[in-house]
């Protein structure tokens, strides 16, 4: 059986191609009573396409009808013998099957407030092309290479196999991202998505043609994964818009200094963390009486012992807040802070935004204090410029790195600091401060100011 198709037209000026046909039959009222309110029926039909060589229309059976009516709230629509159709503003669209040319009856009605209604039947003779064949049922399959339940955006590589299907189609296009349409006569295609690293959302469109070239699309978007080299074992590259994904991050919340005299309250709400535009956002702001702010961890959530860590960040510009993308020992609950050991990847001043800061803290069994070793380096464009703070840290040592320049690096191993903490798993932090040993006094006409974070990732 043939497949006709339903298509959707631009109606150029009627003069040109539609054909306005009027019933010969008058407006009668379904109420003798002569109580409506609702009067003067006007209707139009216009076959799509209707020209001096084609009265009929151009085959594809498309009529727009256009009623209108005094004190009417609804309008409907019966074509044939078909079910009434509502249309509150009393324009509609329908397209006729039946292959050949046939005349159709079109009744229509214009409803007042009251319920009370007047009616007119047009006729219409349409022409409707049986030599169209439309593809139907199509159907786009994307299979992502090495998905699985540990890699839901693929092992890293980018390479997608795509697979379309439809009835009576001859030859399918694809579209990546609004591209040009790639053929493909089978409807398989194959393609790697490696123009940015990380995680991103693509749309795919297919268009599947038939024989006689008329056609039908679908799309559909997913997420794929390119990494050069080996993939990070952990990442969250913040390609949903949203709230941060909660697989990946918790929070801590509240006020109270968190042991630095720091002036913010930490929440979970839109307004101090959000992901958008491919970014994750963290912003600090006043509230008049005293500051909000956001800090997420993967305590509980992912934890590691030794590897690499690369945060690609943008930090605020804003004299008084003290950013930080650091780390806590995961036995931080029981033995606290800090025997739990800290490593601070990235922390910047509240009053030198030309440089960060990394930094070691332990307890010092020798003595039962706290020790640390720090050391900072220039970062001239760090609140105007994407930089990656990375963490390099082994059995024997950490390295602390920007833009993959080394500037520090710490003995860490069991040898040079006793029941040394770094031997352990450890959890990600990220947040904005305000105030504090760090963040120092807070101008009278700060507002807001946010860090933006690109990604991190975790590798072996």
């Amino acid at each position: 059986m043939k497949l006709y198709k339903l298509r959707t037209y631009i109606t150029l000026p009627i003069s040109l191609l539609l054909l306005v046909i009027w019933s010969c039959s008058s407006d009668s009222s379904d109420d003798d009573s002569g109580g409506n309110t609702v009067s003067n029926l006007v209707v139009t039909v216009e076959v799509v396409g209707s020209d001096a060589s084609n009265p009929n229309g151009d085959g594809s059976g498309v009529v727009n009808v256009t009623a209108t009516a005094n004190n009417a709230i609804n309008y409907g629509f019966k074509f044939g013998n078909g079910l009434e159709q509502a249309s509150s503003n009393g324009i509609i669209q329908h397209t006729f099957t039946e292959g050949g040319t046939n005349t159709y009856n079109i009744t229509v009605k214009a409803y007042s407030s009251a319920g009370e209604s007047i009616s007119s039947v047009e006729t219409v003779t349409v022409y409707v092309d049986e030599t169209i064949v439309v593809p139907s049922n199509l159907t786009l399959t994307a299979s992502v290479q090495g998905f699985d339940n540990d890699n839901p955006y693929g092992d890293g590589s980018g390479v997608v196999n795509f697979t379309a299907q439809a009835d009576d189609a001859v030859s399918y296009g694809y579209s990546i991202d609004g591209s040009s349409e790639v053929q493909s006569t089978n409807g398989t295609y194959q393609f790697t998505f490696n123009s940015v690293e990380g995680v991103e959302n693509h749309t795919i469109t297919v268009v599947a043609y038939s024989s006689t070239n008329d056609s039908i699309d679908t799309s559909e978007t997913i997420a794929v994964s390119y990494y050069v080299g080996s993939p990070p074992v952990w990442a969250d590259e913040f390609f949903q818009d949203g709230s941060p994904n909660s697989n990946n991050w918790t929070y801590d919340l509240g006020a109270g200094g968190w042991g630095n005299n720091e002036a913010q309250t930490y929440t979970s709400n839109a307004s101090n963390v959000i992901v958008e535009d491919g970014l994750l956002k963290i912003t600090a702001k006043s509230e008049g009486a005293g500051y909000t702010s956001s800090r997420l961890k993967s305590q509980g959530l992912f934890q590691f012992t030794y590897g690499r860590v690369d945060v690609r960040a943008k930090l605020p510009a804003s004299a008084g807040t003290w950013p930080a993308i650091w780390m806590l020992g995961s036995n931080f609950p029981s033995e606290g802070w800090p025997r739990c050991g800290e490593i601070d990847i990235m922390e910047q001043t509240g009053w030198d935004k030309n440089k960060t800061l990394g930094t070691c803290h332990w307890f010092n069994t020798a003595n039962s204090s706290t020790a640390s070793y720090g050391l900072e380096t220039s970062v001239l464009t760090s609140t105007s410029e994407f930089h990656v703070y990375s963490l390099v840290w082994d059995a024997n040592s950490i390295k602390i790195l920007v833009d993959d320049v080394q500037f520090f690096v710490m003995n860490s191993n069991s040898a040079s600091i006793p029941s040394s903490p770094f031997e352990s798993d450890f959890f990600i932090i990220l947040n904005v401060a305000m105030g504090g040993s760090l963040g120092g006094d807070i101008p009278d006409n700060f507002t807001q100011d946010s860090m933006e974070i690109d990604y991190v990732r975790v590798y072996e």
